[in-house]
Parts: structure tokens; C-alpha cells; sequence
């Protein structure tokens, strides 16, 4: 089976901007979902267990979320969500 990447990214509610990221793999397992976003923790043989939670550290502190969707065998889906007014009002600032 292939694995598919999907990115889309557009304007979220008031003032936001949405990015997702999805995929088709394998997806993550119930048990191993409420982890992800600890340090250390990983799945990988190799891996670090440091992407997600820096990810989501660095978002939260440009007051944006992440969170992360999956369902075992259909695939995962990270969402990304930024303010875009902030950024907007830096750089008028200028």
C-alpha cells in the first residue's frame, strides 16, 4: 500500500490561519496517541521522540495550537492553527 501526503492550509476563523498535514499510512494506535507529543517518545527505531513535542512547543509560542488526528490503518492528520492578525500588525509596525 502506498502512503499518501496531503498539505492544505487556508484561513481558519477569526484571524487564523489552518495548516493540515495528513497521510495514509498506518496511522497510530490508540494506546500510543495520548504520548506523541512527550519528550522522548517514539515509535521509530532510530528516532528521537523530539519532533512533536518542538513542534508543538514552538507553535504555542507564536499562541497557535497543534493537534493531531489518527485512526489505525486510514492514516494521520496534524493540524496546525496560527494568528494571522498578530503577524499582520508586526509587520505594519515596521
Amino acid at each position: 500500500m502506498e502512503t499518501r501526503y496531503t498539505l492544505a492550509t487556508g484561513p481558519g476563523g477569526t484571524g487564523e490561519v489552518v495548516v493540515e498535514i495528513s497521510d495514509t499510512g498506518v496511522g497510530i494506535a490508540p494506546s500510543q496517541l495520548a504520548a506523541v507529543f512527550e519528550p522522548f517518545v517514539t515509535s521509530k527505531k532510530d528516532g528521537t521522540g523530539l519532533g512533536l513535542p518542538i513542534a508543538k512547543r514552538l507553535i504555542e509560542q507564536h499562541s497557535g495550537t497543534l493537534s493531531l488526528t489518527s485512526t489505525e490503518g486510514a492514516g494521520t492528520r496534524v493540524t496546525i492553527r496560527l494568528p494571522a492578525v498578530p503577524a499582520l500588525q508586526n509587520a505594519e509596525a515596521r
